[in-house]
């Protein structure tokens, strides 16, 4: 299954799943709140055995609805994440397409094979001397 995301776009469709998934995760989380406190009104109500039933699995209800603080720290982090990776992987191309134009543009120009010779000539005192060349060649044999 293709889910539609290209290299573009990918970070941009990562946040915004990411948002959606949460907004849907709030809904939801409400909505169980609702009903776990009309289920408490309700066993505050009835009384007795019955109520205190309905309390005691309206308490685990509530207990437990602190994963969504928990999930929501997490879509946090997930959202940074991609955020950073996001302007990294741009900065990593921008610097390749940089590079490539700057290849690019000594190619047109004739120097980008010769720009590791073209050191200038050598200096004074500096050059091995043809004796030196001939005498290392003469050691060889």
């Amino acid at each position: 299954m293709k889910s539609g995301v290209t290299a573009d776009g990918a970070a941009a469709r990562a946040l915004s799943e990411i948002a959606a998934a949460d907004g849907e995760l709030q809904d939801a989380f409400d909505r169980v709140l609702e009903a776990a406190e009309l289920l408490m009104d309700t066993g505050e109500s009835a009384g007795g055995a019955v109520g205190d039933a309905i309390a005691a699995a309206t308490g685990s209800i509530f207990e437990a609805s602190a994963m969504r603080d928990i999930v929501g720290q997490r879509l946090s982090a997930i959202r940074e994440a991609v955020t950073l990776l996001d302007g990294a992987t741009a900065s990593a191309l921008e610097t390749k397409r940089d590079k490539a134009r700057e290849i690019e543009e000594k190619r047109e120009d004739g120097s980008a094979s010769e720009s590791g010779l073209l050191n200038g000539p050598q200096m004074p005192g500096a050059a091995t001397s043809q004796a030196e060349v001939d005498a290392l060649f003469d050691n060889l044999d």
